[in-house]
């Protein structure tokens, strides 16, 4: 048990997992498994370390709703005075229904369709991040048609390195997301002229669970240096978005990642190096999976164990439909029993699977877990991100509940689906 994370929050009780003062099995009779548990405190702590982070400079905290986009999270977070950094139509629409001031929202994203364009500037958000020449393009004629001046930042690739998984690094040259460093030069004459774009900032994010707060640092001083170089030439410029990715503990890392204070030291150091902290630039930094992924869990049920090949199967109700990143990219989940094992129990090799018909569908691999039996509760740390906002109701498995704790009592924040919703906009002809 020794390489699961601690928590202030998650903790056995008499031997019950607990989420903060309710205990996981409770919600386990009352609204079942699969579910997503949070815990408010551990959210607003965790908003709270970054915010404190960056203390140092004027800031705005964009939380990456893409890791969490339940509309009760949201809007806690935007009572605390948080905003979101959004990739689509559909979280702009979330965000604003969930009370997000439009002045909170940046767009990011390769392919905003003009229809998302035209809606995020027709509800005025802070910005939207400019990741391509046709991008710029596109939102300069939507901004004529409508009449209305288009805020933009332009997203770079300072081609820093975030030593993390490929799929999840981002500010590479060889990344689809971003516009070169050579490319965003070449551009500013052309948005200097524009009378339809203004250049609200500079932003890069050079990917998840970032290796080290210096890779973020070397990523801000880049950008940094081209805000010095666009303000000289006249940019208007307002922002520096230093993006997001700042790591989490999943159980499995050879060492504990850097703190919240030590990215937020990396971003002033790199801003005090190259004297961009003189300019006067508000900070926007795009937390995600930091603020949520490990205030939450995913509680499932044994189902059946199974002993095949010298393997032992420890089938639950969860299954990639709910948990998608270990059979996504073999990511590592800590798990342990909600009903502590007993002194002295023999902790084994097991495979968590689920019931989906895919070989992939696997929690963990090759998992020392102690004696399970049928109807036995896990609970799957790490799992406040990217995990319901990755769900998929694949084999036609209902949508799972998700369920919301604060102090001693727990509010259902989004139901489990019925079987019948499944196809509720389908049609029979």
């Amino acid at each position: 048990m020794s390489n699961i994370p601690e928590s202030r929050f998650f903790v056995h009780r008499n031997g019950r997992l607990c989420c903060e003062g309710v205990e996981l099995s409770i919600i386990a009779r009352e609204v079942g498994t699969p579910s997503y548990v949070y815990s408010w405190s551990a959210i607003r702590e965790s908003y709270q370390a970054v915010d404190r982070a960056l203390s140092h400079t004027p800031h705005l905290i964009a939380y990456a709703m893409k890791a969490n986009s339940n509309l009760a999270i949201l809007r806690r977070l935007a009572q605390l005075g948080c905003g979101v950094d959004i990739v689509s139509g559909g979280e702009l629409a979330r965000a604003m229904a969930a009370g997000v001031p439009p002045e909170r929202i940046v767009f990011s994203g390769v392919g905003k369709t003009d229809s998302e364009i035209e809606s995020a500037l027709a509800a005025g958000i802070r910005s939207i991040h400019a990741e391509s020449p046709a991008e710029i393009d596109a939102i300069e004629a939507i901004a004529a048609r409508i009449g209305r001046p288009a805020p933009i930042s332009l997203r770079v690739n300072p081609n820093v390195d975030p030593q993390t998984h490929p799929y999840i690094a981002t500010g590479l040259k060889k990344s689809k997301f971003g516009i070169t460093m050579e490319a965003a030069r070449a551009l500013l004459p052309r948005l200097l002229a524009s009378q339809h774009l203004h250049l609200e900032g500079l932003a890069c994010h050079i990917g998840s669970l970032i290796g080290t707060a210096e890779a973020v640092g070397q990523a801000v001083e880049a950008v940094a240096l081209m805000a010095l170089d666009f303000t000289r030439a006249g940019a208007p410029l307002r922002t520096l978005d230093a993006g997001g990715g700042w790591p989490i503990v999943y159980g499995n890392e050879e060492k504990q990642p850097e703190s919240f204070g030590a990215f937020g030291a990396a971003i002033r150091d790199a801003l005090v190096r190259t004297g961009a902290d003189k300019l006067g630039l508000e900070l926007i930094v795009e937390p995600g999976r930091s603020i949520v992924g490990d205030a939450g869990v995913l509680l499932t049920q044994v189902i059946f164990i199974k002993e095949q090949a010298d393997k032992r199967f420890v089938i639950v109700d969860g299954a990639m439909t709910e948990l998608l990143r270990p059979a996504l990219y073999k990511a590592y989940h800590a798990i342990l029993p909600v009903q502590s094992a007993p002194a002295g129990a023999p902790f084994t090799p097991a495979d968590v699977v689920g019931p989906v018909c895919e070989t992939g569908d696997f929690l963990a691999l090759d998992r020392p877990l102690p004696p399970l039996k049928r109807a036995d509760l896990l609970a799957v740390r790490g799992a406040g991100a990217y995990s319901a906002s990755m769900g998929s109701t694949y084999n036609s498995r209902p949508l799972a509940a998700e369920v919301l704790v604060e102090g001693n009592q727990y509010h259902v924040i989004r139901r489990r689906e019925r079987a019948e919703e499944l196809w509720r906009n389908e049609q029979m002809k």
